[in-house]
């Protein structure tokens, strides 16, 4: 039953992320949509012979199972690390999980001939703030279906 509430808490956060990502994005005119820039990369990459559009499914999955697995990452962290969960934790963990997913994407980005053309600094910025939402949201959901006392 716990793993249905990761799998929950994953696809929630990530949704309320998304959901950040896609205000600030309509608020500034800049490209923040992770789903749409990891097809932007999936499209440009040389093991791909297809033409993936931004919103192919593909990197909506990509992005939705990575989320599934900062939750489990979080899980684990407060069931066998921490002896503390509180939003403010999550908010600290939302920041490291944002340091973790800039390093990704600079990863993917370097190892890529043609990556997007984008902001990058700005991307990076929004994508640390994501994070923290990413992280709130799943330990508030921790704090309410698992560890509740």
């Amino acid at each position: 039953m716990e793993v249905l509430k990761i799998f929950f808490s994953g696809i929630l956060g990530t949704f309320m992320m998304t959901v950040f990502s896609h205000i600030l994005e309509l608020l500034t005119g800049s490209k923040f949509n992770e789903a749409h820039l990891l097809n932007g990369l999936l499209d440009r990459s040389k093991f791909s012979n297809s033409n993936i559009q931004k919103n192919n499914f593909l990197g909506w999955i990509f992005h939705f199972t990575i989320g599934i697995c900062m939750a489990a990452m979080l899980y684990f962290y407060y069931m066998y690390i921490s002896n503390y969960i509180s939003l403010w934790l999550g908010i600290v963990l939302g920041f490291v999980l944002g340091i973790i997913g800039i390093a990704g994407w600079l990863i993917m980005k370097n190892c890529h001939s043609k990556p997007p053309e984008i902001n990058w600094y700005s991307f990076f910025v929004q994508l640390v703030v994501a994070h923290v939402v990413f992280g709130v949201v799943v330990t508030w959901v921790f704090i309410r279906f698992i560890f509740k006392n």
